[in-house]
């Protein structure tokens, strides 16, 4: 069976495809690859556009290791199977008047796969979505059931987990009553944008920006608490994005941008769309977005006080290497948490990230990650990234001690993979 993720930049041919619906299930499945030397990796929504979850021999999909196990209201907790993706949670909250304090664009991905990689929201008040987790069972390279219980310090090293320590199946959850946000559009000139940066992230609980390239002016977007009825529509407009914005027109612009000389035209015509009047719904559907066209993204988190550097560094770069960019530069504030290889390690960061369809987009990102060289940028795990073990070591403190976690909870590499070989060594 042929795999290819989401964004189609990863393909590959597994030996083997197989469906656990239980953890004993996967305990015998860990046990039987261990013992045949067969490496295994477990595959979510397929939503990462490098290679982290790509299967090469055994290829698992937890998507029956799902549901709610326990709700503890009063503490504000939950504990789920690990399979289950974010918009199935989300629901399951919903209905039971709770959600997530914090969600990241998409929802599609399977849970145990977004704190992997350190799928991210936007706000200064809230971590990543691996920072919600208040323990974790999983399934080691050996098929031994290891429990990271609350104060245990390997829980640190294992929310950003990167697939390589074993197979998550359970995860206890910090969650929070519903509420609903209201959205407000601000346009800002592109130019002000690096040093309003700072002030920008800490102006909303929930804020980011976007700019279209090509384009002479950026939209700071904020989310803020209100007890207002949601806006008739919200739903509906959601809808037709993602049935017919998405599927027909975006496909249709990036098309339309290869031609020379319509490029900055077609930006300026879709930087008219984000702007809109206030808007207001529930929490999970404002701070998601519409299942975007087919793109590719790469992303760098650096720690706030470089990110109007690293804006202006990037807005240069497509202006000098005269680069046709045909979607979003995005701006997206995380605060820092003690995850050890989390991108938001330590500190607050602007996760910055670069978005682009059809041929130009090699260049882009090329240009993108040269236009970084000397600031303290950490790539985003999920994204398109070449980055090897040497910068992993240089970029997190901690890496020596997630080395160390792996070298005991998966000691002959059961879910190592090429990727996995090439950022945290063999």
């Amino acid at each position: 069976m042929r795999w290819r993720n989401w964004g189609h930049t990863v393909a590959t041919e597994p030996r083997e495809w197989t469906t656990p619906s239980t953890e004993a299930e996967v305990v015998a499945l860990v046990q039987r690859a261990h013992a045949e030397g067969q490496r295994l990796r477990v595959v979510g929504g397929g939503h990462s556009w490098s290679a982290i979850a790509a299967p090469e021999d055994i290829g698992v999909s937890l998507d029956r290791v799902t549901g709610l196990v326990t709700v503890d209201r009063p503490a504000g907790r939950v504990t789920v199977r690990a399979g289950m993706r974010l918009h199935a949670l989300l629901h399951a909250l919903d209905v039971r008047g709770l959600t997530l304090p914090i969600v990241g664009s998409i929802a599609a991905q399977s849970l145990a796969g977004a704190i992997a990689t350190g799928t991210h929201g936007s706000s200064l008040q809230h971590g990543n979505l691996s920072s919600l987790v208040e323990a974790m069972r999983l399934v080691d390279g050996r098929g031994r059931l290891v429990t990271l219980a609350p104060g245990d310090p390997r829980l640190d090293g294992a929310r950003v987990h990167l697939g390589a320590l074993g197979v998550v199946t359970e995860l206890a959850l910090r969650v929070e009553p519903t509420f609903a946000l209201a959205e407000t559009v601000e346009p800002i000139p592109v130019e002000r944008v690096a040093e309003a940066l700072p002030a920008i992230a800490r102006s909303a609980e929930y804020v980011k920006v976007w700019w279209l390239p090509h384009t002479r002016q950026a939209f700071v977007i904020r989310y803020e608490r209100t007890r207002d009825a949601p806006t008739s529509g919200v739903s509906t407009r959601r809808f037709v994005d993602e049935t017919v914005v998405q599927t027909l027109v975006v496909p249709g612009v990036f098309w339309l941008s290869r031609i020379p000389g319509v490029g900055a035209r077609v930006a300026r015509l879709m930087a008219r769309t984000i702007m809109q009047p206030r808007r207001v719904g529930p929490a999970a559907l404002m701070l998601s977005t519409p299942m975007p066209a087919r793109h590719r993204e790469t992303e760098a988190a650096l720690p706030l006080a470089h990110a109007g550097e690293a804006f202006d560094r990037t807005r240069h770069a497509i202006d000098r290497e005269r680069l046709v960019v045909n979607f979003l530069v995005e701006a997206r504030f995380v605060r820092g948490d003690r995850g050890w290889l989390s991108p938001a390690q330590g500190e607050d960061t602007c996760q910055l990230g670069a978005y682009c369809a059809g041929p130009t987009t090699d260049a882009y990102f090329a240009a993108f990650w040269r236009a970084l060289a000397g600031l303290p940028a950490r790539p985003h795990w999920g994204k398109e990234l070449a980055h090897t073990r040497a910068d992993v070591e240089a970029r997190w403190p901690d890496a020596h001690r997630f080395f160390a976690l792996r070298d005991a909870l998966d000691p002959d590499r059961t879910f190592g993979s090429a990727f996995h070989t090439r950022v945290l060594g063999a």
